[in-house]
């Protein structure tokens, strides 16, 4: 009898399950409930948050809807929900804001949500923030195969919490797919408007939304495509990576980059051939990488044997990707870039490996400037009057010129300002042509009609090479060498009422190349090299030293280095040292006179101006040699027949410090709750300082200092000293307060943006502050802006920043300047600025880093919010701050992005919302380079 009543209560229970289940299903498919979190009378309770200088005002706690989608693994049509609430709503996939909305406080929010791109096989996380009071969401999933899988707002399929007021939400353990919810409340139906939404219709909206999407990509894709096939440069992931201009890819990517930009593919095509294009570039360039480093690795006497591994596996897959890419199977292509990027990934997992044409913790390296060797003939004040292309390789003093129809025109000779003039009248233009003929260097002056060399006439020439000469007693500029690789049928000046104004180079034939440089480069008994030069006939014995230079490069240039990678190691006798390979990559060219290649591994200029300046701890491992001046940048010196060169690299002895910068001068900036707030987000994207600017001496200071500190973050100090008395005695008391700290919790940068003073007593005041901190706090840093500090060449004064910046002599002190010139634009690079902006843009800091044996520190740059663009839509900001942390990394900079406090805000739902700044924090700081050798 039990048993049967035990039967019966089971089927009936078991009917009442079905029952719900029915009405669930038959919910889900006609409408999604209203629901609500169900607190049971336990509903938590969080204090007031606070946030800067706001204390207790931000109550409001933001409450979390989380379910999971379960998605088959098989493709996707499309995927997407509809879902609404009361004033706002905030709609998150897998950890990441994928919609928004918000409204007036009793009015309904709704907003339509395609997530087809983000959904991935297997468990998905989608969790809505919305107010207490409930939301309604109904969505799908429509698969290829023409199922379908419909979810809602029905409660069991949903969990709830309450989080305190300003948590960051992407950092939550709910956004994982394994977080266990089980603690979590439950939902309940509640009183509000269901939805609903039908098959057709949420198919259609999820179509719509998609468009918008491929077209706001294939947005993105044109500027991709555009920087590739201009520039050279490949975004990947927000990343922008290239080098030396787009003369250095293969033909075919450009033309491909080209072909597309010029066509009108359907919505979505343009963003595939971009996604595969800049992937295969950025692969391309990682198993060349990978290969230099079996050499470098090798050359340091370190393993190389998972690098060659790597290669193995990746030059095969990148065959099969470039025939994928020239016959226009582009989602073939971007599946072997997934299998190549898993190959690299693997191989960098746990160590440091420079990318290619990049070096890390090494002010004396390689990067992305002409400016250096002088290979641009602009930098000369001269220009092309026929139609040319121009790739000037940063690791070469020449340039390589490809001539596209049959003569070389260079003109602007007489637009030169003469430079000393001993002898008048003026003449800046050439005045002669040194060629070989016949085996004998001759010094060759035009006829009447304006022609030096005739083949014709003179015969063919018997080196590939010709000097054009200037006379430097008449303010003449240096000489100019044109190394051919097809001989020249004429070569003809062109003068005017200054001289020669014009040169113009004639061949038999279009797409000829040939290279240009300045093969002499400092001037050494400037009137007799003039008066040996210009004579006619040459005295060989006079003119041997000149005519080496030119025979040297006439074989090197022929093994054109075009790329390189710097491999490193720890140096075993020195923490504060790194022994580093330079593994160059040539472009082997051959002339029609069979000249004999010469293979250079030349040592960078910074490093060679380095030992010119004697630098401590600078040396040179690899056997070198000197091959000629480069001028202001010392000696040429290169690895003779080898393609690297080895050499010892001393650290600036000091930790490095990057982070934050905020204005805190207003009276409760500083030692609120909001300040400890505020150093919590600044840690949590891996940062390890805070410069708040404000002239506090007080309780205040000290206790934003200690907060900081109990965080792990430096604070540094940093004041306007126009408002104060005496700012000597103001950091004579901070020091005494702040002795007994750790050496890495306190920094003293002096003056905020010094701009009062002449700069003789500008120097003498930061003397003065400095001689007063050190008489009782010896272990803190200290930074010195340069005066002015926005930027390096700075106006006012003729000579501005780090020209007349004088250092203190105190070791611990790190110089610094401010620069704002290159904030968010709408598109980073682009067409006008790229990396190489920046790089040439700082030189002067680089030189005097190099001069005074300093370390260099950007104490503000940045403050994006305050332009036009959003740090929270616009993703560039990833791209701009990853090429400026490369710039930083290289040359062991520290540094202080200006958030202006801007750069995190707060929801409707109480919640903290983090930009793309922090973004880029976070993925440079898990990178691991930020202090790797220190």
């Amino acid at each position: 009898m039990l048993r049967s009543l035990a039967k019966v209560r089971f089927v009936g229970f078991l009917a009442l399950w079905l029952s719900v289940v029915f009405l669930l299903t038959m919910r889900c498919a006609f409408a999604a409930p209203w629901v609500a979190v169900d607190w049971r009378g336990t509903e938590p309770h969080f204090p007031p948050g606070s946030l800067f200088w706001r204390t207790n005002e931000f109550r409001r706690c933001p409450v979390v809807y989380r379910t999971v989608l379960d998605v088959a693994s098989k493709p996707t049509a499309a995927a997407g929900f509809r879902v609404q609430a009361k004033q706002y709503l905030y709609v998150f996939i897998n950890g990441r804001q994928v919609a928004a909305a918000t409204g007036k406080e009793s009015a309904t929010v709704r907003t339509d949500v395609e997530v087809t791109h983000l959904l991935k096989p297997g468990r998905n996380v989608l969790l809505v923030s919305a107010p207490a009071d409930g939301f309604s969401l109904d969505g799908g999933i429509f698969y290829r195969d023409g199922a379908t899988t419909r979810f809602g707002s029905e409660p069991p399929r949903w969990k709830a919490q309450k989080f305190p007021p300003l948590t960051v939400l992407e950092d939550e353990p709910c956004m994982k797919p394994e977080f266990e919810d089980a603690q979590w409340f439950a939902v309940r139906v509640a009183d509000g408007e269901p939805l609903t939404v039908s098959d057709d219709e949420l198919r259609a909206a999820c179509e719509r939304l998609a468009l918008e999407r491929l077209q706001r990509w294939d947005e993105e894709a044109r500027w991709r495509l555009q920087m590739l096939a201009s520039k050279g440069i490949a975004v990947v992931d927000w990343e922008a990576h290239g080098w030396a201009g787009a003369g250095r890819l293969p033909n075919w990517v450009g033309s491909l980059a080209r072909q597309a930009l010029s066509q009108s593919p359907p919505p979505g095509a343009l963003h595939q051939v971009a996604e595969a294009l800049t992937r295969y570039v950025r692969l391309n360039d990682e198993a060349t990488n990978l290969q230099n480093h079996v050499v470098g690795l090798k050359a340091l006497n370190a393993p190389a044997q998972d690098c060659q591994k790597a290669v193995s596996a990746l030059l095969p897959l990148l065959r099969q990707m470039q025939q994928a890419l020239l016959t226009h199977q582009f989602e073939q292509s971007l599946s072997l870039a997934a299998q190549s990027e898993a190959i690299v990934a693997a191989v960098r997992k746990g160590r440091v490996l420079n990318p290619l044409c990049s070096c890390l913790d090494n002010k004396f390296g390689w990067f992305d400037t002409t400016l250096l060797l002088e290979n641009d003939i602009a930098q000369w004040g001269l220009r092309f009057g026929s139609q040319v292309s121009v790739f000037a390789s940063p690791l070469s003093p020449a340039a390589l010129v490809t001539v596209h129809g049959n003569e070389l025109v260079i003109r602007g000779w007489d637009e030169l300002k003469p430079l000393r003039v001993y002898n008048q009248p003026p003449h800046v233009g050439p005045v002669g042509l040194w060629a070989v003929i016949g085996g004998k260097v001759v010094n060759l002056q035009p006829a009447p009609d304006g022609t030096v060399y005739d083949r014709a006439r003179h015969g063919r020439l018997s080196e590939n090479w010709v000097l054009l000469v200037s006379d430097l007693s008449r303010g003449g500029h240096l000489p100019i060498q044109m190394v051919f690789l097809r001989s020249p049928t004429a070569i003809v000046f062109k003068s005017g009422p200054s001289g020669t104004s014009a040169v113009t180079v004639r061949f038999d034939q279009p797409e000829v190349q040939l290279f240009l440089l300045r093969p002499l480069k400092e001037w050494r008994g400037l009137l007799g090299q003039a008066r040996a030069m210009t004579q006619t006939p040459l005295r060989e014995s006079e003119v041997q030293r000149y005519v080496q230079p030119c025979r040297l490069w006439s074989r090197a240039l022929l093994h054109y280095p075009v790329t390189f990678s710097e491999a490193f190691v720890r140096d075993p006798n020195d923490r504060w040292a790194i022994r580093v390979a330079d593994v160059y990559n040539y472009w082997e060219l051959q002339d029609e006179w069979g000249t004999q290649p010469l293979r250079l591994a030349p040592l960078p200029p910074l490093a060679t101006y380095g030992l010119m300046r004697n630098y401590p701890g600078l040396h040179v491992l690899s056997p070198v040699e000197t091959l000629g001046s480069r001028g202001v940048w010392g000696d040429e010196m290169a690895a003779v027949n080898q393609n690297y060169v080895v050499y010892r690299v001393p650290l600036d002895p000091l930790k490095r410090f990057g982070g934050f910068t905020a204005y805190c001068f207003g009276p409760t900036d500083i030692g609120e709750p909001g300040s400890a707030t505020e150093l919590d987000l600044i840690k949590r994207t891996g940062a390890n300082t805070f410069r708040p600017q404000h002239n506090q001496s007080g309780e205040r200071a000290l206790k934003t200092a200690r907060w900081a500190w109990e965080r792990g973050l430096q604070n540094v100090f940093n004041t306007d000293e126009k408002w104060l008395p005496d700012v000597v005695e103001h950091y004579r008391t901070l020091a005494e307060q702040c002795k007994d700290f750790p050496p890495d919790a306190i920094a003293y940068d002096l003056l905020n943006e010094p701009e009062t003073r002449e700069p003789r007593a500008y120097n003498a005041l930061i003397r003065k502050i400095t001689n007063a901190i050190r008489a009782v706090d010896k272990t803190h840093l200290i930074y010195v802006e340069a005066m002015p500090p926005w930027g390096p060449g700075a106006q006012p004064f003729p000579q501005g920043a780090f020209e007349t910046l004088e250092p203190t002599g105190d070791p611990l002190t790190v110089y610094s300047f401010h620069d704002y010139e290159y904030r968010l634009p709408p598109r980073w690079p682009n067409e006008q600025s790229d990396i190489r902006s920046l790089l040439s843009r700082w030189i002067p800091a680089f030189r005097f880093s190099i001069d005074h044996r300093a370390p260099i520190h950007l104490g503000e740059f940045g403050g994006f919010e305050q332009t036009q663009q959003s740090v929270y839509d616009n993703p560039c900001t990833i791209t701009l701050l990853m090429d400026y942390f490369k710039v930083f990394d290289q040359f062991g900079w520290h540094f202080h992005y200006y958030s202006n406090r801007g750069i995190v805000r707060v929801r409707a739902d109480g919640s903290v919302q983090e930009s793309y700044v922090q973004a880029a924090y976070r993925r440079y700081f898990a990178r691991g380079t930020f202090n790797v050798n220190r």
